[in-house]
């Protein structure tokens, strides 16, 4: 998560002290060069649900699942897989320009403090990695055999089709 931002900061020729951007924008390409296809492959036999994270970033996408599912979710923004120099360049006020339309979308629909890590969630994918919804106790085995990058990041709870998070996550990543 964080390609539209660090291609944004990119096109803006963004300087942050400490982070080499081009190195972010190589890591950034590498993840989306990567077929979703093997991915699915595994996932599909178990998945309830299942999405590519493109151009409405995670919150949107997760949106959709929980509205089509009448259910909502609670994400820890400590496990969401982020691309090096994301959450700093978020920090810095850079994103995409459709980040905010992202956002709007939402309005009321997210319960969480603002931050760099929150604003990711609107993100828009380039080619984003894959949002499935699998029954908890295969996570796990699913983990291992889809291996780096992958990652539990919440769970599906009872109620109004919402996301919440917890309060004043501290996950600052470089």
């Amino acid at each position: 998560i964080g390609s539209g931002t660090i291609m944004a900061a990119e096109m803006a020729m963004a300087h942050l002290p400490g982070l080499i951007l081009g190195e972010a924008v190589a890591t950034a390409y590498g993840v989306m060069c990567q077929p979703n296809g093997p991915a699915a492959a595994h996932l599909a036999p178990v998945a309830h649900a299942m999405t590519d994270v493109t151009g409405f970033g995670l919150a949107g996408h997760l949106l959709e699942i929980l509205d089509a599912s009448g259910v909502a979710a609670r994400l820890d923004l400590t496990r969401l897989p982020l691309l090096p120099g994301a959450t700093a360049l978020a920090a810095a006020g850079y994103g995409s320009s459709l980040a905010p339309a992202n956002r709007a979308a939402t309005i009321g629909r997210i319960s969480a403090d603002d931050g760099p890590e929150r604003a990711l969630l609107f993100d828009p994918q380039t080619a984003g990695g894959l949002l499935a919804s699998v029954p908890a106790n295969q996570a796990a085995a699913l983990l291992a055999t889809l291996g780096p990058g992958a990652a539990v990041i919440g769970e599906i709870t009872a109620g109004t089709p919402r996301i919440t998070l917890p309060a004043s996550p501290d996950v600052r990543r470089a």
